[in-house]
């Protein structure tokens, strides 16, 4: 009788026996610790070997542990990305930049959305941290949390992006927020206007704070008072964009030009100012915060600010991944990287499409779709 091959099993049904390691070194004709370190890449084994131990694992539907392996390395490779608004366009190009890095450096990504929740950013931090994530990436609500503190104090691996957390000294990679609201701000006074509106996002978020500090400080510089009743904060979504922009334009005496602060408060002031049958340029000037692949589509194109929002991705995970494999080290970082506004024509410029602007399009586009 020919000796028979141990027939495939498959860990999933009931009332069958699950494939172990022992199994797959039986097949291969190696020991366990061969197959553990082919698994594992934790000793060269010779390509040869490392066929066989392979093409064991595929006839014999082998399972890897990954509880297991995590529980024996005291590592998961698993990461937690924690985002404020997943409805944001702004998050797609910067989850794929965390996605790319974690990906090369041979880690997963758990995704959380905190809808701007103070409450669901503590429940997906403890749900990540039980799950044994090995750090964390967040993009804080703007409310001091106990349980990072205590995360930050005991050395584990947590990187702040777009915002940092309030009073909590640790990892961050961010934009420079009022550089970029000072040009737009700045460049709307160069085209003469003195009676400029601004829509906030949420106050008590890092990143709408410092936007507003630069609407401030252009006017400062060029000697405007500020005036209250053009500064509008809403809620960093659309219907706050078209609900703060309407009360700015049914004021006796509206704005010339308005400061949105975030991409989808852009759009809802666009919607408020085709709503008053108002024209852009012509009757109020616009400049908004994000270059999204829209803002150079729409007519009259947008005057923006752009954010390295792939670069801020990517920065925020090799960071993250550092601390990681090195362990707390040296004193936090704080990285910051800068916008760059985008003139076009909402503004009142009279910019024409060029090729650069085109194929910042077409480099974006590229990005998401990668």
């Amino acid at each position: 009788m020919a000796e028979s091959v141990p027939a495939k099993r498959n860990r999933t049904t009931k009332g069958q026996e699950s494939v172990t390691l022992i199994d797959v070194a039986r097949v291969a004709g190696v020991s366990g610790a061969t197959v553990s370190h082919v698994l594992n890449g934790t000793r060269f084994v010779s390509e040869e070997t490392t066929l066989r131990v392979r093409r064991a694992i595929e006839d014999l539907q082998y399972e890897v542990n990954s509880v297991a392996q995590s529980l024996k390395r005291n590592r998961s490779q698993v990461v937690g990305l924690v985002v404020s608004d997943i409805a944001n366009p702004f998050f797609t190009a910067l989850v794929r930049g965390v996605e790319d890095v974690a990906r090369v450096a041979g880690y997963s990504v758990i995704l959380c959305n905190t809808d701007e929740d103070p409450a669901r950013e503590l429940s997906y931090l403890q749900l990540l941290r039980q799950k044994r994530v090995d750090g964390m990436l967040v993009a804080p609500t703007g409310v001091r949390q106990g349980y990072v503190d205590r995360l930050v104090e005991a050395g584990y691996p947590l990187v702040c992006f777009d915002r940092v957390n309030p009073g909590v000294p640790g990892d961050a990679v961010v934009l420079d927020n009022e550089t970029g609201a000072y040009q737009a701000v700045s460049h709307l006074i160069a085209q003469g206007h003195r009676r400029i509106g601004v829509v906030g996002g949420i106050g008590r978020i890092g990143t709408s704070a410092e936007r507003l500090e630069g609407y401030r400080r252009a006017l400062r510089e060029h000697g405007i008072p500020e005036n209250l009743e053009l500064v509008r904060e809403a809620n960093s979504r659309v219907d706050g964009g078209f609900a703060r922009t309407a009360e700015l334009l049914d004021q006796a005496r509206p704005p010339s030009a308005i400061f949105s602060t975030n991409n989808l408060m852009t759009l809802g002031a666009l919607a408020a100012i085709q709503s008053r049958g108002l024209r852009v340029p012509q009757d109020v000037a616009i400049v908004g915060f994000d270059d999204l692949e829209w803002a150079q589509i729409v007519q009259p194109r947008l005057t923006t600010v752009a954010q390295p929002t792939y670069e801020l991705g990517q920065t925020a995970a090799e960071l993250l991944i550092l601390r990681i494999e090195q362990g707390p080290g040296d004193a936090p970082r704080r990285v910051v990287l800068s916008p760059m506004l985008r003139v076009r024509e909402s503004s009142g410029a009279t910019s024409q499409p060029d090729e650069a602007d085109l194929t910042h399009v077409f480099e974006s586009l590229a990005t998401v779709r990668r």
